[in-house]
């Protein structure tokens, strides 16, 4: 059962992703509306979705644990983005290092870990995910979407355009929703879980419409790709399971963060790509194999994981 989740969620967002790869080739998508989902999936249907991982039933020793997890996965995170730098500072294809830097520091958490999870351990797992959530969704709209500006700015522009991203509006607005326990109303809470529920096979679709511009055939060759594929599903989850080992953490707690560390990776990468006006093909690839080959991997590390942890 623990192999056949994964693989199972897994396949889903391919199917997903040929759907929008359909789309694209009897030309229902166009590469100008591929865009403009783009940006309601980023600064829509994403803050809905961080929103709706606050709800969780506040006690004392989850708040601790909570404390504790956003503490780890904050070093996890600074350590990932170094070791990134450093692996991936040889290559010399401008675009393709920044992919590579972000896509072996970001997995798809969002997308494809919280399901994960909920799945395998249930909505005790989720709880302890949320950090990571959190976590993901500050660094990846500070430091990752910063890797992608091609104009530097002032300190005060970038903190600026950070403070009013609607994504970290929205991890602020969830952390109050969760530390008050306030009962967001129906009115509200509706029309945000309908939004939230169309982000994974909106986000795949979005994704698969650029898959009709790539040779997998011809690009499995490619030595980058999978470079990044080893870091991303194999290198940094291996890494999280020995910095978990030595944490006062639940198995529970153990588990549910290494699943969010072993995803593949991030679909973002390609969405962030469109929107900077990068070549889509490279990103989108290597998040195509990555997402393949997680259908081994993650089921091994959730192994590994339950025998070590």
């Amino acid at each position: 059962m623990t192999f056949l989740i994964p693989t199972k969620q897994v396949v889903i967002m391919f199917i997903l992703m040929v759907i929008g790869w359909l789309c694209y080739k009897v030309k229902f998508l166009h590469e100008q509306t591929s865009k403009d989902l783009t940006k309601i999936l980023l600064y829509v249907v994403s803050p809905c979705l961080i929103i709706n991982s606050f709800k969780q039933r506040l006690t004392t020793t989850r708040l601790i644990q909570f404390g504790v997890l956003l503490v780890l996965i904050t070093f996890i995170f600074i350590f990932k983005i170094l070791v990134s730098h450093f692996l991936f500072s040889g290559i010399k294809n401008e675009q393709e290092r920044t992919v590579l830097k972000y896509a072996g520091t970001y997995t798809n958490a969002g997308f494809m870990g919280i399901p994960l999870v909920q799945a395998i351990l249930g909505s005790t797992g989720v709880f302890f995910a949320v950090p990571y959530l959190i976590c993901y969704n500050i660094f990846m709209w500070t430091h990752g979407i910063n890797m992608f500006q091609k104009n530097h700015t002032s300190p005060a522009d970038h903190f600026r355009q950070v403070s009013t991203n609607p994504n970290i509006i929205a991890a602020i607005i969830g952390l109050i929703v969760f530390i008050t326990q306030f009962k967001i109303p129906t009115l509200i809470a509706t029309p945000m879980n309908y939004i939230a529920d169309i982000n994974t096979p909106l986000s795949m679709i979005v994704i698969g419409t650029n898959l009709g511009s790539i040779n997998l055939k011809k690009d499995l060759v490619n030595p980058n790709v999978w470079f990044g594929v080893f870091i991303r599903n194999i290198f940094f989850p291996l890494c999280v399971l020995g910095i978990l080992t030595i944490s006062p953490l639940t198995q529970t707690a153990k588990i549910a963060v290494l699943i969010m560390a072993a995803c593949p990776v991030a679909g973002v990468v390609v969405l962030f790509s469109l929107m900077s006006g990068y070549d889509v093909k490279f990103p989108t690839k290597l998040m195509c194999i990555s997402t393949l080959v997680a259908v081994i991997t993650i089921p091994l590390m959730i192994f590994l994981g339950m025998l070590v942890l």
